[in-house]
């Protein structure tokens, strides 16, 4: 053991005024009843070793300090080898920590350097709690894979690699915009060498342009020719005097269907059609509305299904249906019906009882309870009359007359309008609903508000289903007088056969006189169009003309489509631009710049491989140092399990899942942990826990209650695991069981008087 705790000095440090516990070598308990402070000197340890206050259970760390106090202060008395060291840790009134060694002041990174330097690990399995071994146990295995990486002290690699990623980063960034700044160098350097050729291009290109472009003239000179002698051949004389003829017999016979449809006007036949047309609208109307309040039927019909039952019970012969099935609300009762009906609706009804029975076996496998009804054996009392009610509510049911029984067992209730007319005289005589609902139990209770089926429901499709049913009333009213009215109309008028005759040979007359008149038109602007054509052709030759003036010099050259040809030369000189002279000095300038930008380039990709594998290395040596952490981890954590349960043993495994721990109870095959009973679950985390701490060994191990959830045998086996370890380090176990503390070495008991902790004597056989 490298260094110890010779004792802890304490003032004012939460429910210690002043104290002074010496700690002697082995193992050593400290217990006292719930609230006395005991799990005090667990905190005042962790405070000097560097804990901050919200691991120390405090909001802030001024509520460290001791009520009534305005400052604390907390010594630890280290054996290190021959040295004796006084490390001490104190609470300031203005907040501020301070940490002392030997009484000289010192930082938290030194006293934390120091207590590295001594062996005193200060992490999560340095102090164990009830509250560790629960989280271990509760942990999913991608939250143990983490433990894992944490305990094979991972994070140097972590940090170095987030250090290659970010330098990685870095170095596509700079490669992203080395990229685009060569590919623009790349860009100069292409156009510089397309501006040597221009010159010599531009020449030869300007030649072949005026010589196309000579012979595209005449040929569309020669096509203006043919253009102007086509259309003066196209040009021809009409007829068009069949127009006015056309005119004349239109308004003839449109004088005269004005006429007979003035004799017809109030002809009784069309009066007839004009009612046989509203009836098909009425009848369509009614149609869709017995459609539609058929609908709101099933909708209420459907308030009252209940859930489906089982195919063993569907199966059985004595089966006849449920309540709901078997018995229905008249319309308009739907509400009390199940009000009054509630659970019973899906009541499952049998013929007999032999059946009741058979189906009831059948039902021990189903989940859910149901109740049956055999129709044979069922025995009911109709419901009293009385007087000022509607009578029993059955009565507004339908049912066939078998399920009479049923219908008086289930809905053995007395209708009434309102709460108002059930008095206290009433009361007793038998069970009462209203209308809305509201249930009055024989007994005298109540049962009122929004019962479990949706009644507002009910309510809406009742409203809706009375309104379709009275515009039903009302439209079929209107289609019987309707009916009566054509009765004693005649059903033919030979005027209306002439009108029907007058009006198709008007519309023919109609679409003649229209179609004439657009032959017209159609040959009056085909005229304009030749004419206005004609003028562009004559001014198109004068400038064709005035063009091949101007080229009277140039030898024509013949190609397949002269006019694509020089439109493909105009466009190629628009693109090749102004000539630059100094081609090719700009050219071997823009060449010079490309070569370093491309070998800055390939610096840093060079660069970017040695990052990455410096990733892959990292990554392979992380693996590496997981591996042998998770086989020493494993072994460690087998042998700890058999020694707490005296045999078996213990694996650790990483998964996909994560980390997986799987145990072997003595002559039992292995389980994973989720498997074991909580004692065994707590007994595998601590195991856990110990085998963490032979791979990150610390000078000091605390235990705070983690043996609260352990029962006798349980707790006698980790009191020997405790006792076990502190032949390697110092152990201080906090703890209430006796098998913990007739283990221990030394015993340190803590009491509370007068709100005050203090620490006393306690031998084993008082802890017993």
């Amino acid at each position: 053991m490298k260094a110890a705790v010779d004792g802890i000095h304490m003032v004012n440090f939460k429910s210690f005024r002043r104290a002074t516990i010496p700690l002697p070598t082995g193992l050593v308990a400290i217990t006292g009843p719930n609230g006395s402070g005991k799990s005090n000197i667990l905190d005042a340890i962790a405070f000097v070793m560097g804990w901050r206050a919200r691991r120390l259970r405090a909001s802030k760390i001024e509520n460290l300090v001791r009520k009534g106090s305005n400052a604390a202060q907390v010594g630890l008395f280290i054996r290190n080898s021959s040295e004796k060291i006084s490390l001490s840790r104190e609470i300031r009134p203005n907040g501020e920590s301070v940490y002392r060694v030997n009484g000289r002041r010192r930082s938290a990174t030194e006293v934390m350097d120091l207590l590295a330097d001594m062996g005193f690990v200060v992490d999560r399995y340095t102090f164990v709690t009830q509250g560790d071994i629960t989280s271990i146990v509760e942990m999913s295995p991608k939250e143990r894979a983490k433990l894992l990486e944490e305990i094979s002290g991972v994070a140097e690699y972590d940090e170095k690699r987030g250090k290659a990623l970010e330098e990685l980063r870095e170095v596509d960034q700079s490669l992203r915009e080395m990229e685009l700044l060569l590919k623009e160098r790349e860009r100069e350097l292409r156009r510089a060498e397309k501006e040597v050729k221009v010159l010599q291009e531009r020449k030869e290109l300007e030649e072949r342009l005026r010589r196309v472009k000579k012979y595209l003239l005449i040929v569309q000179l020669e096509e203006v020719q043919e253009k102007l002698e086509s259309l003066d051949k196209a040009y021809m004389e009409e007829d068009f005097s069949d127009i006015d003829s056309l005119r004349t017999q239109l308004e003839e016979r449109e004088r005269e269907l004005r006429r007979i449809e003035e004799l017809v006007k109030d002809s009784p036949v069309r009066r007839r059609k004009h009612i046989e047309a509203e009836l098909r609208a009425l009848s369509h109307q009614i149609e869709t509305l017995e459609r539609a309040l058929e609908a709101q039927r099933e909708a209420l019909n459907a308030l009252a299904r209940v859930r489906d039952v089982p195919e063993v019970v569907r199966d059985d012969p004595s089966f006849l249906g449920v309540v709901s099935q078997l018995v229905t609300p008249m319309e308009g009762y739907e509400i009390p019906y199940l009000a009054v009906g509630g659970g019973r609706l899906g009541d499952i009804v049998v013929k007999d009882l032999e059946g009741a029975k058979r189906i009831a076996k059948a039902l021990r496998n189903v989940k859910g309870r149901f109740r049956i009804i055999p129709l044979d054996v069922i025995r009911v009392r109709d419901s009293p009359e009385v007087e000022g009610t509607l009578g029993p509510l059955y009565r507004y049911l339908r049912y066939d007359e078998e399920f009479e029984t049923v219908a008086k067992l289930v809905f053995n209730a007395i209708l009434v309008e309102d709460l108002d007319i059930i008095t206290k005289d009433l009361i007793g005589r038998a069970r009462f609903v209203t209308l809305k609902g509201e249930i009055v139990e024989r007994e005298g209770s109540l049962l009122a508000g929004k019962p479990e089926r949706d009644i507002e429901r009910v309510n809406k499709l009742r409203e809706e289903v009375e309104r379709i049913e009275e515009e039903l009333k009302n439209l079929k009213k209107d289609a019987a007088s309707k009916r009566e009215e054509l009765e004693g109309l005649p059903k033919e008028d030979p005027n209306l056969e002439v009108l029907e005759d007058l009006r198709r040979e008007v519309s023919m007359l109609r679409r003649a006189y229209q179609e004439a008149l657009n032959r017209r038109q159609i040959y009056l602007s085909k005229l304009e169009e030749i004419s206005e054509e004609k003028g562009r052709l004559k001014e198109k030759m004068k400038v064709l003309e005035s063009e091949l003036m101007k080229l009277a010099q140039v030898e024509p050259l013949s190609v397949p489509d002269p006019f694509s040809e020089v439109a493909s030369i105009q466009t190629r000189l628009r693109l090749m631009g102004p000539v630059n002279p100094k081609a090719q000095e700009d050219y071997e300038i823009r060449r010079r710049a490309f070569d370093e930008i491309r070998a800055k380039y390939h610096e840093f990709a060079e660069r970017k491989r040695d990052i990455e594998e410096l990733i892959e290395r990292l990554d392979r040596e992380r693996k590496g140092i997981i591996e042998e952490t998770l086989r020493r981890l494993s072994e460690a954590f087998d042998e700890q399990i058999k020694l707490l349960f005296e045999g078996g043993g213990g694996e650790l495994r990483l998964t996909e899942k994560g980390l997986e721990m799987r145990v072997s109870l003595p002559n039992k095959k292995p389980v994973t942990i989720d498997s074991l009973s909580g004692g065994e679950k707590s007994l595998s985390a601590l195991a856990f826990i110990l085998a963490a701490q032979k791979l990150r060994p610390s000078s000091l191990y605390v235990f705070d209650e983690a043996d609260a959830m352990l029962d006798g045998v349980n707790c006698k086996r980790y009191a020997r695991a405790l006792k076990d370890l502190s032949k390697r380090a110092q152990v201080i176990a906090i703890s209430l069981k006796k098998e913990t503390l007739e283990e221990a070495d030394h015993l340190i008991g803590v009491t509370m008087r007068n709100g005050e902790s203090k620490i006393v004597t306690v031998t084993k056989e008082a802890a017993s």
